[in-house]
């Protein structure tokens, strides 16, 4: 990778790029889980100093992707199964709470909606699974703005990055498990809403529940 003069530009743009860096790294599998982060390494690469570095390491380590270890570093945490299907429960939550809005108030992303499922669905036949889990989280986040509760957004969007690293890095370990699920379930989602059929929705939504309590695949 070539070294780019990042020191010019302001001080937050460099904390965004070391943290853009680094998610890179992560949903490419380049960085692993279990592996220990070197600020001076990483600042080495990006050519900048070191204080930038650990803002973004920081980040990730709110966003609950590293954990720091006194006197040993930082390093990636592990895929846990049990965290990753809290927060999709947590996102099914919310998902059914919005049902509710939307049954009273209507769905009015309709064909933003749609969309995001047709590049769901192209990336699941391409098994292109980064353009898959990308398009899967746009179709939820839009389903979810209905509800006009900004408190949940802002909880969703911390969710969804520790969900899609979660999902790629359980896909990169586990290549041969069935994967794509969630693009039958966003389908079902997406009749219900056109058809406004709510009964149904909420169905959808209870059953995905209940198969992740069977600890069965949801990425």
């Amino acid at each position: 990778m070539e070294t780019k003069p990042l020191e010019t530009k302001t001080s937050g743009t460099l904390i965004d790029a070391a943290y853009e860096h680094l998610w890179n790294k992560l949903m490419n599998g380049d960085i692993k889980p279990g592996t220990m982060l070197s600020e001076n390494d990483i600042a080495a690469e990006l050519g900048m100093s070191r204080t930038p570095v650990r803002i973004a390491i920081s980040r990730l380590e709110s966003d609950g992707i590293v954990q720091s270890l006194r006197k040993r570093g930082v390093f990636v945490k592990e895929v846990s199964y049990r965290e990753s299907y809290e927060i999709v429960e947590i996102t099914l939550a919310m998902q059914l709470y919005a049902a509710a809005y939307i049954e009273q108030e209507g769905f009015h992303r309709l064909e933003e909606l749609r969309g995001h499922y047709a590049r769901q669905k192209e990336a699941t036949e391409r098994t292109d699974y980064m353009g898959y889990i990308q398009a899967s989280s746009d179709f939820t986040y839009c389903y979810l703005s209905a509800a006009r509760n900004e408190s949940m957004m802002n909880s969703l969007r911390a969710l969804q990055s520790k969900s899609m690293l979660f999902a790629v890095m359980n896909y990169r370990l586990t290549p041969n498990a069935p994967h794509f699920s969630a693009t039958p379930f966003n389908g079902s989602i997406l009749r219900a809403v056109e058809e406004s059929d709510w009964p149904t929705l909420r169905g959808v939504l209870l059953q995905m529940s209940d198969k992740i309590r069977e600890r069965k695949s949801f990425y």
